[in-house]
């Protein structure tokens, strides 16, 4: 066997690999849930809450007191420091871990959670009917995971945590709390604390390395880039983000934004970078930073196959018998707005269904990007591009928060992937599988 051969099996070994981890890294994507992100925060509480028990009959056993102010400073010294590399404000911190470990917001600010529970099992007269779980090699470590975990926690829930309307629409998780042996009084106390937290202006490269997390912004929306079907996310920005994530050593979670919202959601830090086809604008850039450009294309037509001669100029789509469908917010709608002003627009919510408008007459034509038309062309056998050329030359970036350093890591990661063909690579086979 020549060299040549071997070459190319490596090669085609190679390629194999590379589209299996791609499936298997689609296979993992998922929207996170705001919800179940405030729950989680509530559920270490509880769980913290439960080892007060097991605590207090140790100390009951030993004679040991029920209060330790040397390590209770030490703890909440070391959670506010910690709290601060995650951009959560420390004075809410303090007060919040006050309150959770164990100087609570009670009535008259008294009597401690940790301490309650545990004078309650010390004063009980009933023998300890469990077996004792040691304090030093099984319970305070238990307790110092669960801590830092709940940091996190907060840290990722933290734009559910400031909404105006936090008390009101997480009103109900207050009665895990009070299950968990605190009363209902103390549970809301503790809930208002929850709810007070607020950020403050943190490196996101700090943020990413002290939670171990990089939050990435998606619309879900737009193939080849990404796309949500039966709760699981494909798409070229899908896989490159993943990639991004594992070059930091830290994990992907991906945040839900959409077109309309996208710029509000990124003012409210609800994510680390956004990567979903984002084409690079004076306003988005007003606000934001953006990496270097990952892909070029631009504006042009999609219609039913045919009809190709009838749509291939502004000047033949602008006229009052043509119906232009486009999906809201973005630089699609921009751009109908800005350069028709004849054509009937139809503004469709949904940009995964957008193209059936077309294909079943209900629309004539969509102008979009020219990656996206290949691509529903490709899927749809009665769709077809109007016209090779393209109505605007466009650029498509991670769009990023106002930070050089952060910028910086981004661009030289990006800068890798380019070169060695990947980002390339990605697209091609999305376009390939037609998702």
């Amino acid at each position: 066997m020549s060299s040549k051969h071997l070459a190319r099996i490596s090669c085609s070994i190679v390629l194999i690999l590379w589209l299996a981890w791609l499936d298997s890294a689609h296979a993992q994507a998922r929207f996170e849930s705001p919800r179940e992100n405030v729950e989680h925060v509530i559920d270490l509480m509880v769980e913290r809450l439960d080892l007060m028990r097991p605590v207090g009959l140790w100390k009951k056993h030993h004679g040991l007191p029920i209060q330790d102010a040397e390590r209770e400073r030490r703890v909440l010294d070391a959670t506010v420091r910690e709290a601060e590399r995650l951009g959560i404000a420390p004075a809410g911190a303090h007060r919040f871990h006050a309150v959770d470990a164990f100087h609570p917001l009670r009535r008259h600010r008294q009597i401690e959670l940790a301490r309650d529970i545990q004078e309650r099992i010390v004063a009980a007269n009933a023998p300890v009917g469990e077996p004792l779980r040691d304090l030093s090699s099984d319970l305070r470590p238990a307790l110092d995971r669960i801590g830092k975990e709940l940091l996190i926690a907060l840290y990722l829930a933290m734009p559910e945590l400031e909404r105006p309307d936090f008390s009101t629409v997480y009103a109900t998780l207050a009665s895990r709390l009070a299950a968990a042996g605190i009363g209902e009084s103390a549970a809301r106390s503790v809930m208002d604390a929850v709810g007070a937290l607020r950020r403050m202006p943190t490196p996101p490269l700090q943020r990413i390395n002290a939670s171990g997390v990089l939050r990435i912004g998606m619309t879900g929306d737009y193939a080849p880039f990404s796309l949500e079907r039966d709760e699981r996310l494909s798409g070229a920005d899908v896989s490159a983000t993943m990639q991004l994530a594992a070059s930091l050593g830290v994990a992907p979670r991906f945040i839900r934004t959409s077109w309309p919202t996208l710029m509000e959601d990124f003012r409210a830090g609800r994510f680390d970078v956004a990567m979903s086809g984002i084409s690079i604008t004076a306003d988005r850039a007003a606000q934001a930073l953006f990496s270097r450009p990952y892909h070029h294309g631009g504006k042009t037509p999609i219609v039913r196959c045919g009809r190709e001669a009838d749509f291939d100029t502004l000047a033949e789509i602008d006229t009052p018998a043509v119906r232009v469908v486009v999906n809201p917010g973005g630089t699609n709608e921009r751009f109908v707005r800005e350069h028709l002003t004849d054509a009937r627009i139809i503004v469709h919510p949904d940009n995964r269904t957008i193209f059936e408008e077309i294909a079943a007459g209900r629309a004539d034509v969509m102008i979009t990007d020219d990656v996206e038309v290949d691509l529903q062309a490709h899927r749809d056998s009665r769709l077809c591009r109007a016209t090779s050329d393209t109505f605007t030359r466009s650029e498509k970036s991670l769009l990023l928060p106002r930070d050089e350093q952060w910028r910086a890591y981004v661009d030289a990661w990006l800068g890798e992937e380019l070169a060695s063909g990947r980002m390339q690579r990605r697209l091609e086979y999305e376009l390939r599988a037609g998702h």
